[in-house]
């Protein structure tokens, strides 16, 4: 964690890199110990792996918001930064990068972000009690689904539309298969749109995880490929996109399979329970499992404001 001098000026702040930076060794143990670890830790500092995510997605901090502002934007704006530090200073006893990076979020009014953690697609993994199994994501992101998954032996098939993020995952890819102890499985990664994977002619896999974009609620780039730009409204985005790809999704699961959907309720919409309805209209039921929140099912209510992963299975 990089601390910043108590003394630290406005313009002083804004002229520092706020991006994360970890040597080879650090990625190396960190990627290592998601290998070979046994007992899931509860708590936001649990997180194995996310360093990888860190270091190799630096055009996270690019992300708009639906008024087009970036985390990248709000840092250099002088009014944003001068409160983010007048907060720090009257909030924290020692001044904290990472503290400071959550305050732009919270006063530049940006969408709190996050990667998923690596260890919780391990989980979803194990949760099929099967040694091997096929991983699709339809929408990969910043790689820490891949990583879990392919840190439990599990091959991985995944697609995102965004260029960058894709050479940066694959970029990513490349350092775990150069530097990993144990065997890395196959992985696919394709540069295209979810909804123009060939499901037509797609074995049937084990698991279905990802992430989906919430719509218009976050922009992570402006090319045409991205969902957002082709749907007017929430509303058209679920019927014409969401619903579709879950369908097609599910099609290619097998009978014993998971169907897992890290998803959250935004703005007026109800993402959780239209991504609920989807699924049961085709024959699948939510189980008494939730991956992201220390919750039962029961106060499922209370955390759909939160990132959570939703886990189907056929009826």
């Amino acid at each position: 964690m990089t601390r910043l001098p108590p003394n630290i000026t406005t313009e002083e702040l804004m002229k520092m890199d706020y991006h994360y930076s970890y040597g080879d060794k650090e990625l190396i143990d960190d990627w290592t110990r998601l290998q070979t670890i046994e007992v899931f830790k509860k708590g936001s500092q649990f997180r194995p792996a996310v360093k990888l995510c860190h270091q190799f997605c630096p055009n996270f901090f690019t992300i708009q918001n639906n008024k087009g502002l970036s985390f990248s934007e709000a840092w250099k704006n002088p009014v944003v930064m001068d409160k983010v530090l007048q907060w720090g200073k009257a909030s924290m006893s020692k001044l904290w990068m990472s503290w400071i990076r959550r305050a732009v979020y919270m006063i530049a009014g940006l969408p709190n972000s996050t990667f998923y953690r690596p260890h919780f697609s391990r989980q979803i993994t194990m949760l099929t009690e099967k040694e091997k199994g096929v991983l699709f994501d339809p929408c990969f992101g910043w790689g820490g689904r891949m990583l879990g998954t392919i840190s439990n032996g599990w091959e991985y098939i995944g697609c995102d539309s965004n260029k960058e993020t894709f050479d940066n995952v694959s970029r990513m890819l490349s350092f775990v298969e150069d530097n990993s102890k144990l065997p890395i499985p196959s992985v696919i990664l394709l540069n295209i749109p979810a909804e123009t994977f060939d499901f037509q002619n797609q074995k049937k896999v084990d698991v279905v995880l990802t992430s989906p974009p919430y719509f218009d609620l976050e922009v992570y780039t402006n090319e045409d490929t991205q969902s957002y730009n082709k749907h007017n409204s929430y509303e058209t985005w679920r019927d014409e996109w969401l619903s579709p790809l879950i369908t097609n999704c599910l099609g290619i699961l097998e009978d014993d399979g998971l169907s897992a959907w890290n998803v959250m309720n935004f703005k007026k919409n109800d993402l959780v329970g239209d991504v609920e309805k989807i699924h049961n209209a085709l024959g699948w039921e939510l189980i008494p499992t939730t991956v992201g929140f220390d919750s039962p099912l029961a106060n499922m209510r209370n955390i759909k404001n939160k990132d959570v992963t939703y886990i189907f299975r056929k009826k």
